[in-house]
């Protein structure tokens, strides 16, 4: 049955289509007509080449905006890896959908749909929500110290849960962010990032929450010791995750894989969204077409994400918190560059508009 299961998921990636590179061509034919230098505006003008890939020339308006959170906790906050109390999930989460928290005042101001997915955590929230999906998959993981994190049949269906949630979405909205929450997280996605890479654990682990130099040290040392004990480094992308890795980052690799299916572009901002983006691209390569890295965090391991998947974030604000709260700011920059390349004329354009008797 797992077998059948993992087949399953992995004939639906495989699926996932190239993107039109017509599209791309006459997005960069009209750039360089308009009345500017050519490419003298920069990042505006790769987001535009981007769109145009996904979405097709001319490029239309991606007026209805989707962000969704994925939480969930982690076991091995049993090894001292965090400095946040296992309720403080909860909490910020219902924070989030209250918005009083950081992407949920963002999101507010900026009008896009916050949704907010439960998909493990160890704790409940009491009170329903329209936006809050209650899709868990289980109250948290095993300490990946002791034992593995979870079951590769709990791994792919927290998957599904991230396809299913962008399947249902896209039917109104046209563009998509997302974003995590969830106790220890940093942890988990440092051991997959270690797993994936095998670079050097301190250029991959950082503070998370910030630990302190004891802590971190542990931190270090957890990862690194039951990465090396499940030899996690010769597994596949779903027993890696199974072994060391968390149901947000299951579930976040499932909404890279919605999006592409869906033919909608996906912005990423932070470690643990970064990480579930490569091990997306892990499975299928196409993936990368269909997310946009926005905004480079703080957190060290970020780097190697960006040099393996050769991407650059074009927003750097000093900012680790997570919940995608990069991502969303990026929204009014798509904005303009849409608005740019259909609005802004061509010289001759403008001589005929002005100066032409």
């Amino acid at each position: 049955m797992q077998i059948d299961l993992k087949k399953g998921i992995l004939d639906l990636i495989n699926s996932i289509e190239d993107i039109d590179s017509l599209s791309i061509d006459k997005t960069k034919t009209e750039l360089s007509r308009k009345m500017k230098p050519e490419k003298s505006l920069g990042v505006l003008e790769e987001l535009c080449e981007k769109i145009a890939g996904i979405y097709g020339y001319p490029i239309k308006k991606l007026t209805n905006k989707c962000h969704i959170v994925a939480v969930a906790d982690n076991g091995i906050i049993e090894e001292g890896v965090s400095s946040c109390p296992i309720e403080y999930t909860s909490l910020v989460s219902e924070a989030m959908l209250n918005n009083i928290a950081a992407i949920g005042i963002f999101t507010k101001q900026l009008g896009i749909e916050l949704n907010v997915i439960d998909i493990g955590m160890a704790t409940e929230i009491k009170k329903d929500y329209p936006n809050l999906y209650r899709r868990k998959i289980r109250k948290g993981t095993n300490n990946f110290y002791k034992e593995k994190a979870m079951l590769p049949e709990e791994v792919i269906r927290a998957m599904y849960v991230g396809i299913e949630i962008i399947n249902e979405k896209a039917k109104k909205f046209d563009i998509f962010s997302n974003g995590e929450m969830g106790i220890a997280n940093t942890s988990t996605s440092s051991a997959l990032l270690y797993s994936i890479t095998r670079e050097n654990i301190n250029s991959i682990v950082g503070r998370g929450g910030g630990l302190s130099d004891k802590a971190l040290n542990k931190k270090k040392k957890v990862i690194e010791e039951a990465c090396i004990r499940y030899n996690t480094f010769d597994m596949d992308i779903i027993d890696m995750i199974s072994a060391v890795g968390g149901l947000d980052i299951a579930c976040m690799v499932g909404m890279y894989i919605g999006a592409a299916l869906n033919k909608k572009i996906m912005l990423v901002d932070g470690f643990i969204s970064g990480v579930a983006a490569l091990l997306a691209c892990k499975l299928n390569y196409k993936i990368k077409n269909y997310i946009l890295f926005t905004h480079r965090s703080e957190e060290p391991g970020v780097q190697i994400i960006l040099k393996y998947l050769d991407v650059k974030p074009f927003l750097e604000m000093n900012m680790r918190l997570g919940e995608g709260t990069g991502a969303v700011l990026s929204y009014p920059m798509i904005d303009c560059a849409i608005e740019m390349i259909n609005t802004m004329k061509s010289p001759t354009e403008v001589y005929e508009m002005f100066y032409k008797k």
